[in-house]
């Protein structure tokens, strides 16, 4: 009893430790240039989604015999990342259990065992972060599925004498010992084998980019009532009887250290560039980190496949073509480059739409017609050869009205 509290506590402070360990927001890294800068290449170290984990830690049997005798197992884990919050896992382990109970039994139990199971876990600390800085403790939760093959034998605390057991001729799969679901499997089984739903917590401290180091506690709800070689309150083997008695199936634990070894992966990188193809915008062309793998030629820090002047440098303005004189006009629409200017580019200081080239008054706004210079009353005649510029006339008079 002492020994389940303690795990029970055990437990519950792995929780507040997660609890108040500062997590992370998942967030896309992007590509800088301090990475280029340092001559690091982006495709030297990328984490591949598959790991591989160890373990190691003792078991505590739940059933008849439940005074406790812990057993040491181990375990293996391929792990499979599906996004950074979710991973799938194919579980393997191998070890003992065992317990005791003095009371009406008098009797022990040894049970080995080989399982394997197929997880699904989910990082909560990585799901539900509030923080941007990264944490290196991270709190996880599973289930699955789990197949367990294992031979049972309970002796008698006196004499050592074993007195029952599991795998006899007649064992198999017995509907006598199964909660859920059906039997199946012939009789006079080497090890007989259950399905078990196992369920667990995991706290993981990240000792580096590839390795991490955790607790884990994971408890198993078995499908049959022998795993102690003992079915409820009866001494006779199990494998002799006829009805299923009206206790719980089994169950068990175990607490365990772990140490998770996460794989680098080769990247394909066919433009060279040090961009791999995944996160290159343009992978058969070398380009730059800062604009996602796509070239800048005239490095004007606008990428190729948006500027219209790709080999001459430019701005951002002029979507990456030159303007030599700044007037928005780009040199190669300017018909004066070098002068700033509204009239294709070239000046017109009066803003009449004539450049000044060609305007005959280019300080007096005037109309193209004219060559650029007014006709303040209309006549159709320009002031400047108009002798009465103030009143509408004939051009045979100059601009003059004619008297009648």
């Amino acid at each position: 009893m002492m020994l389940r509290r303690y795990l029970l506590s055990f437990f519950l402070l792995i929780i507040a430790v997660a609890a108040a360990a500062q997590g992370r927001i998942s967030v896309q890294s992007s590509d800088t240039l301090e990475a280029q800068k340092r001559n690091v290449s982006l495709t030297n170290r990328v984490l591949s989604p598959y790991s591989i984990s160890i373990r190691g830690g003792l078991t505590q049997f739940f059933g008849e015999l439940g005074d406790q005798d812990m057993k040491f197992m181990t375990g293996l884990s391929l792990i499979r990342q599906v996004n950074p919050a979710f991973a799938m896992s194919l579980d393997l382990a191998a070890g003992k259990l065992g317990g005791q109970k003095r009371e009406f039994f008098n009797s022990y139990f040894i049970n080995e065992f080989n399982s394997i199971g197929l997880l699904a876990r989910w990082d909560l600390t990585e799901q539900f972060s509030r923080y941007a800085d990264r944490s290196p403790f991270h709190l996880s939760v599973y289930s699955g599925l789990s197949i367990m093959y294992f031979s049972a034998n309970a002796f008698d605390l006196d004499t050592d004498q074993r007195v029952r057991f599991t795998n006899s001729d007649v064992s198999g799969r017995n509907p006598l010992f199964l909660r859920w679901g059906s039997p199946q499997g012939p009789l006079g089984v080497s090890r007989t084998h259950e399905r078990m739903i196992p369920v667990g917590l995991m706290l993981k401290y990240q000792l580096s980019e590839n390795w991490q180091a955790g607790l884990d506690y994971r408890f198993y709800f078995a499908r049959s009532d022998k795993l102690d070689a003992t079915s409820g309150r009866r001494l006779i083997n199990p494998e002799e009887s006829t009805t299923y008695s009206d206790t719980p199936n089994d169950k068990y634990s175990f607490l365990s250290v772990t140490l998770t070894h996460r794989f680098n992966r080769k990247v394909r990188d066919a433009d060279n560039d040090g961009i791999p193809d995944e996160r290159d915008r343009c992978p058969n062309t070398a380009g730059v980190a800062k604009f996602f793998g796509c070239p800048d030629t005239d490095s004007d820090g606008i990428p190729d496949y948006v500027d219209k002047c790709p080999n001459v440098a430019g701005t951002k303005a002029t979507r990456g073509c030159p303007d030599t004189d700044k007037d928005g006009v780009i040199d190669r629409l300017d018909e004066c480059p070098n002068l700033p200017g509204k009239v294709k580019g070239c000046p017109d200081r009066d803003g009449d739409g004539v450049r000044d080239a060609y305007d005959g008054c280019p300080d007096v706004k005037g109309l193209l017609r004219f060559g650029g210079c007014p006709d303040t009353d209309k006549d159709g005649i320009p002031d400047h050869v108009d002798k009465c510029p103030n009143l509408p006339g004939r051009y045979r008079n100059e601009g003059c009205p004619v008297n009648k």
